[in-house]
């Protein structure tokens, strides 16, 4: 399976569930996935044509290996993995996908919600919103 990390939009295709469940241990009850897409409504209400992410890679990768690895520790998991992307984006499309396994829900469930915050807050990524009324910001998570 691809390693966690921050790829360029375009640079890889995300796993479907056919690649997710055969590289699972037999042992995992539950999967759990997010998917984070651009919204049409930004900072202040505005609304929001596309956007763009930069990261600072070398940074944003550890970060994510970081939080994998302490994920599937804590909660006991087979698998934890982000990948987020950078690039232009639209409305609509996907930026970061978030996985995780493990033997019961309840543990699952938390362990996603938990990497969910933590890339969120940690990850050295920045992202610009572009408007419908032309204008643009740089904005935090």
């Amino acid at each position: 399976m691809l390693d966690s990390g921050i790829y360029n939009k375009g640079e890889i295709d995300m796993p479907s569930v056919d690649d997710l469940l055969s590289e699972l241990p037999k042992d995992s009850g539950a999967i759990m996935t997010f998917i984070g897409v651009v919204k049409e409504v930004g900072k202040d209400g505005k609304k929001v044509i596309g956007l763009e992410i930069e990261s600072y890679d070398e940074h944003a990768n550890l970060t994510i290996k970081d939080i994998c690895n302490e994920i599937k520790e804590k909660y006991g998991l087979s698998l934890a993995k982000i990948y987020h992307l950078k690039g232009s984006f639209k409305v609509g499309e996907p930026l970061v996908l978030v996985i995780v396994a493990g033997r019961h829900r309840k543990q699952t469930f938390q362990a996603l919600q938990e990497a969910i915050e933590r890339y969120k807050k940690e990850l050295a990524v920045w992202k610009k919103e572009f408007y419908v009324d032309g204008s643009e910001e740089w904005i935090s998570g």
